[in-house]
């Protein structure tokens, strides 16, 4: 059998397919949009499991070199009171508060390890709102704080150990 050039109308083989379709969209309680939004059943969970702060801890920290730590916010700038950085290093005894300010759509902290010192670095973030909320990142999975901790790495000890692993 010859075939031709296939068009709208020679389709004959999904015209099933094609009214199952309009069915489909003709149909509109079949679709989520219809429904009001005052009709929909969100808990107040669903809210709290929004990630609102959003940080990607450096796969590395070396000793020797600064390292910019940034936290992206996706809670309104006039909603916002504070946004800080909390850390320490292992030489140091307590958590140390440090405020920061908004650089180009995000908050960043330049950690440098030849200034605090110490072999290993804990910290974690926090915003407070106008409301009197708090959001801190990162959080395990009952909602506590669960500071980041990243050893503080020799960064010649590093690249030799990484060309090790690339050589045959």
């Amino acid at each position: 059998m010859p075939m031709g050039k296939r068009t709208c109308c020679s389709a004959r083989h999904n015209s099933s397919i094609y009214l199952a379709l309009l069915f489909i969209f003709s149909n509109t309680t079949w679709l989520p949009a219809a429904e009001p939004d005052s009709t929909l059943d969100i808990s107040a969970a669903y809210f709290r499991t929004v990630p609102l702060l959003l940080h990607l801890p450096p796969k590395i920290i070396f000793d020797d070199r600064p390292t910019k730590l940034q936290l992206y916010v996706d809670i309104p700038e006039d909603s916002i009171v504070t946004v800080s950085i909390f850390y320490r290093t292992n030489a140091m005894e307590n958590m140390q508060e440090i405020p920061l300010a908004k650089v180009r759509g995000f908050y960043a902290f330049n950690f440098d390890p030849g200034f605090q010192g110490g072999d290993s670095v804990t910290y974690f973030f926090t915003v407070a709102a106008i409301d009197q909320s708090m959001h801190a990142t990162p959080l395990d999975k009952n909602g506590k704080i669960k500071p980041y901790n990243k050893p503080l790495v020799d960064p010649i000890k590093y690249f030799e150990e990484r060309l090790k692993s690339l050589q045959w």
